[in-house]
This record gives structure tokens, sequence and C-alpha cells, in this order.
């Protein structure tokens, strides 16, 4: 179960990379507009640290997403 929920997790992931990157918006643009710094932004996208779910939230927010729609999405 854990291993699965990994797995929906870093598709959520490299999905937010990939629209932050197709809408040319850089992490440190994407961190003025959430209030994260930039730091946790590219450790969050390279997986390298463990993220808060309200943090999530911001990110998503900021481009119009859901994190339903991620984990549907990821499902698939």
């Amino acid at each position: 179960m854990e291993r699965n929920i990994q797995k929906h997790w870093q598709k959520i992931i490299a999905e937010i990379k990939q629209v932050r990157k197709d809408q040319k918006i850089s992490q440190k643009r994407l961190a003025a507009i959430t209030g994260i710094s930039t730091q946790t932004i590219s450790r969050f996208e390279q997986a390298e640290e463990d993220i808060q779910l309200s943090t999530v939230l911001k990110i998503l927010d900021a481009f119009g997403m859901s994190l339903e729609l991620s984990f549907r999405n990821g499902g698939e």
C-alpha cells in the first residue's frame, strides 16, 4: 500500500513540475506566488524532501489544479 502511495506521489510531483515548465514559470516565480521558498520547491521537485500537504495544496492552487484530479490522473 505504501509503495502504491509513493508511486502516485511521484506522479503528482512530476505533473506539477511539468505544468510549471509548460507555463514557463521559474521556481523563483512560483515561490513568489505561493510564499514557499525556492529551496523547498526545488527539493520537492527533486523528491529530496517530504513536503506538507498544505504546501502541495498551495502549489496546486497556483496552477488551478486539485489534488483529487492529480490522484485520479495518477491512477490511470
